[in-house]
């Protein structure tokens, strides 16, 4: 019994420690936007809005941040448009060595790193005549957002009941209705849980993006890089705290909403 009390305090004690390890980045980005000074102190002098007001004003991140916006929306979109029909397709697959080759192709973008992908990217733009149009990035953000909004409409696909669809069917209903009226309305959680995972993971894109633009085509996260070259001031802090907020926001609501386990493998 002692045994497994030292041994749960010790993994305890671990996972404290990883956690604090994962947030003393963040935790450092949160203060130091608020700070007073324009360079980083322990303790923090003062508290201060300033630097938010300051990166309002400044207009550099406005139009880099509207493009992130309509870019991380087109892109979530087409990999929805995309996950749904290869989802149902996957289900209407015997399980066995060809199904998970292909599904396995499909969600490669989550094991190749995002350094080798815009490598890639930028030789296969570069030979389009496609570098640093808003094309290239609407094409590179859907290829790293397709197997979020893929995994999550998937696991809905899967948990569709089989007595629903033979029950439609039985009934006379075209396959066009019964997706409209049975799957579609079964499959909605996944499709907005991988939307809500897709627009995060779109608008905190700084790899492959930087790779497909160049200076006309700049999006949030290449602004805020290009920004620390120029200056050192929490401005850039700032608007990483705002990202980092809409993430935790989105995140929350997911959590709550109970549509994480669409991502993580759980039935439907």
């Amino acid at each position: 019994m002692n045994s497994q009390r030292a041994w749960r305090l010790a993994s305890d004690t671990m996972a404290g420690l990883v956690f604090i390890l994962l947030m003393l980045p963040l935790i450092v980005v949160v203060v130091f936007s608020f700070g007073e000074r324009s360079f980083f102190t322990i303790p923090p002098s003062g508290f201060s809005l300033k630097w938010y007001r300051a990166a309002w004003e400044s207009q550099l991140f406005l139009v880099p941040a509207l493009r992130s916006l309509v870019l991380a929306a087109l892109a979530t979109a087409l990999a929805a448009l995309l996950a749904v029909p290869a989802a149902l397709a996957l289900r209407r697959m015997r399980p066995g060595l060809l199904r998970s080759l292909i599904e396995f192709a499909f969600l490669s973008p989550l094991i190749v790193p995002a350094l080798i992908i815009g490598i890639a990217l930028l030789y296969s733009f570069n030979r389009l005549r496609l570098l640093d149009t808003f094309t290239a990035l609407v094409a590179a953000h859907t290829l790293i957002v397709f197997p979020f909004m893929l995994r999550s409409v998937l696991t809905s696909v899967l948990g569709l009941r089989e007595s629903l669809l033979e029950a439609s069917e039985v009934l006379g209903a075209s396959p066009t209705y019964t997706l409209r009226h049975v799957v579609l309305p079964g499959i909605v959680p996944g499709i907005v849980s991988g939307a809500i995972f897709a627009v995060i993971v779109s608008l905190d894109q700084f790899t492959v993006s930087l790779f497909v633009t160049q200076s006309e085509q700049i999006v949030l996260p290449v602004a805020i890089y290009k920004y620390l070259f120029d200056v050192n001031d929490p401005v850039a802090a700032a608007v990483s705290t705002v990202l980092v907020v809409v993430g935790l926001l989105a995140a929350f609501i997911i959590d709550r909403l109970g549509w994480l386990r669409h991502l993580s493998g759980g039935g439907a």
